[in-house]
């Protein structure tokens, strides 16, 4: 088979449905119909005389030969874009262009509001891509100029990408105003004592679980619960208590009649983390976009 008889926008197809294990899902990275991405993988079939994919419990799993054909053409489009950035620029005001972001659901609540804004001001150009971490193990690495904003990991992320905190914030307990607890000093011992809402899910606060394990002690979580503003409307109206990162402990739209006192673990603290792959690092609307992102927290 000769190189120049394929049509590139194949490969290109291929790279991100190896990505995705998914028709539906490598349409949407691309911009593209469900049907126009089916079409394409037919033609792929045929060009290559292979299935490619074959279908598994957990989607469409790629052969041996579409994973060799994706990994040469992430290298090959590794290797154009550095090309392309050494004499990008990037004008927001008139640039046209999709950024894909993938963010907890903590984290869109407060990001997206703010962003909407802001690029229909600035950058009228800009569509976003925003979609959910859903817990699938494969999600957490980065593909393609996708850009994580997540709560932050201990240690070294697995894979190459690169990392900017952009918010580092404290924990406070928070409570009704007329619970008791209020009038005593929040040891560690008596944090534990009490009863408790838990943030859940992909932004949980297992972090605090596991510093209380470490000392011999837990809490007795009553509620489980997928918000922090669910735990403030929880503790407003009960006897229960909250941790929650310092800055919303308290919302002047909705103000409740709840008190915060100093978290007892000093050494706990709730991070949010910007990562993207290094090969973007350099690319100028991506660092313009990555700016913005930060200047939200």
């Amino acid at each position: 088979m000769r190189p120049r008889t394929i049509d590139l926008n194949l490969l290109v197809t291929l790279e991100a449905l190896v990505a995705e294990r998914s028709v539906s899902k490598a349409a949407r990275r691309m911009g593209l119909t469900q049907s126009a991405v089916s079409h394409a993988l037919r033609r792929l079939r045929d060009t290559f005389n292979d299935e490619l994919f074959v279908r598994s419990p957990d989607g469409m799993e790629p052969t041996l030969r579409a994973l060799e054909l994706a990994n040469a053409t992430h290298a090959a489009l590794e290797q154009i874009e550095r090309t392309i950035d050494k004499s990008a620029s990037f004008d927001p005001a008139t640039a046209e262009r999709t950024f894909t972001l993938r963010i907890s659901e903590y984290v869109s609540g407060h990001l997206l509001q703010r962003l909407c804004p802001i690029l229909r001001k600035e950058a009228p150009g800009i569509r976003i891509n925003a979609a959910h971490f859903t817990g699938d193990p494969r999600e957490d690495e980065i593909v393609g100029d996708e850009i994580h904003v997540r709560l932050a990991s201990s240690g070294n992320p697995e894979g190459r990408r690169e990392r900017l905190r952009v918010l580092d914030e404290r924990f406070v307990v928070l409570m009704r105003k007329t619970n008791p607890a209020r009038h005593s000093k929040m040891t560690l011992p008596f944090y534990a004592s009490l009863s408790h809402v838990k943030v859940a899910g992909t932004i949980g606060t297992n972090v605090i679980d596991d510093a209380l394990r470490i000392r011999g002690l837990y809490r007795h979580v009553v509620f489980n619960v997928p918000s922090w503003r669910d735990a403030r409307h929880i503790v407003a109206n009960s006897d229960l208590v909250a941790a929650i990162p310092a800055r919303w402990a308290r919302d002047k739209e909705t103000p409740l009649p709840c008190t915060a006192v100093r978290f007892p673990l000093d050494d706990v603290t709730f991070a949010i983390d910007l990562e993207w792959h290094p090969r973007f690092a350099l690319d100028p609307g991506q660092t313009w976009f990555r700016v913005l992102i930060a200047k939200q927290f």
